[in-house]
């Protein structure tokens, strides 16, 4: 024979709760109390599938009972019943409570028993989508340490073979030297493809903020350092509009790989022909949203406007001429979503993308 559910029902009239026993002790198994505080109590050491909880006792209300029993049994499905009509008590036991059903006195056994009936589906829907999410949470951790291990294992063969190409580069002559270095562009191209799985396994872990900033050009300027000779190169120009201040700060790391990944990308995709190139990062803060804006901005080859909604999709190419993993603007897109931040992309397709960034402040 199946357990039958657990209803605790706390009411400071006796007969209220002799009359609720005898009327639905067959269907479960009833446990009465008419002390608030013993009524917590054995919230305390017992497991209840449903509270059910008269509103006004001389003890404390019901409200008050609800909201300290959601602190020590989060699953219960909570009930407020009340014979008064209080608008203030509703409101209070929704948002305080989080109950799931208001009754009103005086109560119908089928009425009730229906309720309790959808209180106990409600429990059984709750408990298998936390097993769900438990299983989820898993199989998505178990893929994290995958990633991780295999972007390791692999980092190093690919190592060993730019340093043998680098010494066979020396060896080799005439058009061996370009089949060398077509050799060399695909294997460097592999080993950013796995450089960026390394970073996305990184965020996959519970992430916890150590290195904390205000000095938003000091990150900016480290990243430009790493890409100076690419930008050169192109003959690319950076333009800053940056604005800082103390009483803002973020998480260094992570604003090193969003500044990163979005300077990679305007270098990509810039516009050969163009004589005039350049990349414009600039920074604001939005005091009503306490939130910095940062935006990195260019007049390259832009993105086709009808794929803006799929370019922070994984290993999504928006062009031909890509030449990236498609993983640059997916690994900014998990950034924000861990930092409970935000990105925005505009492009017409012709003149250059802006990308803006939205981080809130950790500072408290």
């Amino acid at each position: 024979m199946a357990a039958k559910y657990r209803i605790l029902y706390i009411d400071d009239e006796v007969d209220n709760l002799k009359v609720f026993k005898i009327a639905f002790q067959n269907e479960f198994a009833v446990t009465i109390e008419s002390s608030p505080l013993k009524g917590l109590d054995l919230i305390r050491n017992e497991e209840f599938e449903i509270l059910v909880v008269d509103q006004r006792m001389p003890e404390m209300t019901g409200v008050e009972v609800l909201e300290n029993a959601m602190q020590l049994q989060r699953d219960s499905v909570r009930i407020l019943l009340t014979g008064y009509s209080d608008m203030q008590a509703t409101i209070n036991a929704v948002n305080k409570g989080k109950i799931f059903y208001y009754l009103s006195k005086p109560w119908k056994k089928e009425e009730v028993k229906g309720i309790l009936l959808k209180a106990i589906d409600h429990y059984e829907l709750t408990k298998k989508n936390k097993e769900l999410i438990s299983r989820l949470s898993q199989s998505i951790n178990e893929l994290q340490v995958f990633l991780y291990r295999a972007s390791h294992d692999l980092k190093a063969p690919i190592t060993t073979q730019l340093g043998l190409l680098n010494l066979l580069r020396e060896e080799v002559t005439g058009d061996s030297k370009i089949y060398v270095a077509k050799i060399e562009e695909v294997i460097s191209r592999l080993e950013k493809t796995i450089d960026k799985i390394r970073e996305l396994s990184d965020l996959g872990y519970d992430f916890v903020s150590k290195n904390y900033t205000s000095e938003i050009a000091a990150v900016v300027e480290k990243v430009l350092e790493k890409w100076n000779q690419k930008l050169q190169v192109g003959e690319i120009q950076v333009k800053l509009n940056l604005k800082q201040s103390n009483d803002f700060t973020l998480e260094s790391g992570l604003l090193e790989m969003i500044i990163d990944e979005l300077i990679e990308n305007s270098i990509n995709f810039h516009n050969k022909n163009q004589t005039d190139k350049w990349i414009e990062i600039a920074s604001d803060f939005d005091a009503p949203s306490n939130m910095l804006k940062l935006s990195v901005k260019d007049n390259g080859i832009g993105i086709d406007p009808t794929l803006l909604d799929e370019v922070t999709d994984p290993f999504f190419r928006g062009t031909a001429l890509s030449t990236g993993n498609g993983l640059g603007l997916y690994i900014v897109k998990r950034v924000c979503d861990l930092i409970h931040g935000s990105i925005a992309i505009h492009s017409d397709g012709k003149s250059g993308t802006e990308v803006t960034i939205s981080i809130p402040n950790l500072k408290k």
